[in-house]
């Protein structure tokens, strides 16, 4: 735990530096804080935290620049900050007049983070094994090939779309449907149902049509949830090097590297710089939300250097937003 004197001058560095990128001075800090001392004491102070790895110093004769560890003591000593008030009514706007589908409502809600915050989000959303199969429909697309849709109590829609070797009559096509609906519609979507006695009157091929979609569903129901990433266009403006932004984009189209960076845990969770990935640029600010007894994440990707205070504000309020919206 560093002094007092001396964490506002690391503060005061922090939040300098968030604002232009640049070397912040022992000028710069005295304007921006009230500490009632001499330039020579906040230069000593800087020196301290540079020894203490805090800070470091890019050319003998430029200010100091905050290191990973700075930014770690930051975040952990500042609350959010206040939303401003035009974000707050058009987040309220979103939730409160949205009408989507859940798959399409997840991905707006990422693309309203990534403009509030100007970084890019990323929502994951809840598992369905929870979920409540409330009708499911087989369409014939082809001779050989076919659709189940499976609506759940949440709204949701899973599609699972098959083809098969030989040609499907028609009357196994609605043979099918009506042995899948019984099977599913009225349970949660992770039940192993037990079709022995639903399938026994029914053709091999509607058997095997059978085993094959209920196995995809049952995969679904077991998925942690799908991942809906929003803003990719902020990140030029985010990162200043094309090569962070490549660095940063392969990490946003990795799907299982971003589940296991969201929280998994309540309240805001902050990582930054190796706790996210070694020798990267970046901070991942994220909180879980939950609907209908399973969690889902939502979660802004930035700089080291992000604005946090306003951040956190705005990664906690879309998630209120969203567990009103869909967890009733």
């Amino acid at each position: 735990m560093l002094e007092e004197r001396r964490s506002d001058v690391l503060r005061a560095l922090v939040e300098a530096h968030i604002k232009t990128g640049e070397p912040v001075s022992s000028r710069a800090i005295l304007e921006e804080t009230d500490l009632g001392v001499s330039a020579a004491t906040v230069r000593n102070d800087l020196a301290a935290l540079e020894r203490d790895g805090y800070v470091a110093q890019p050319h003998t004769s430029a200010g100091r620049i905050p290191t990973p560890l700075a930014f770690r003591y930051y975040v952990d000593h500042v609350g959010p900050g206040r939303l401003g008030v035009a974000d707050q009514r058009r987040i309220a706007a979103f939730f409160s007049s949205v009408q989507l589908e859940l798959s399409n409502l997840f991905r707006a809600t990422s693309q309203l983070l990534a403009e509030v915050t100007h970084y890019p989000s990323v929502v994951v959303s809840p598992g369905v094994s929870n979920e409540v199969v409330r009708g499911l429909h087989v369409v014939q697309i082809s001779s050989q090939s076919l659709m189940a849709v499976a609506v759940t109590d949440r709204g949701r829609v899973i599609q699972h779309q098959l083809r098969w070797n030989d040609a499907i009559e028609s009357e196994e096509v609605g043979d099918l449907e009506r042995v899948l609906a019984r099977a599913l519609v009225g349970s949660e979507l992770s039940r192993d149902p037990d079709t022995h006695e639903l399938w026994k009157d029914q053709t091999s091929t509607v058997r095997e049509l059978g085993a094959v979609l209920l196995a995809l569903f049952r995969q679904h129901a077991a998925s942690p949830g799908e991942v809906y990433v929003g803003g990719t266009r902020q990140m030029a403006d985010a990162w200043p090097s094309r090569g962070a932004v490549h660095q940063v984009f392969e990490v946003l189209e990795r799907e299982a590297e971003l589940l296991n960076l969201l929280a998994h845990a309540s309240g805001v969770s902050i990582l930054i710089g190796e706790e996210v990935a070694e020798g990267l640029d970046l901070a991942v600010v994220s909180t879980t939300y939950e609907a209908g007894g399973a969690e889902g994440s939502v979660g802004v990707i930035g700089p080291m250097r992000m604005n946090y205070r306003a951040t956190i504000s705005a990664v906690a309020e879309v998630s209120r937003g969203l567990q009103d919206r869909i967890g009733s």
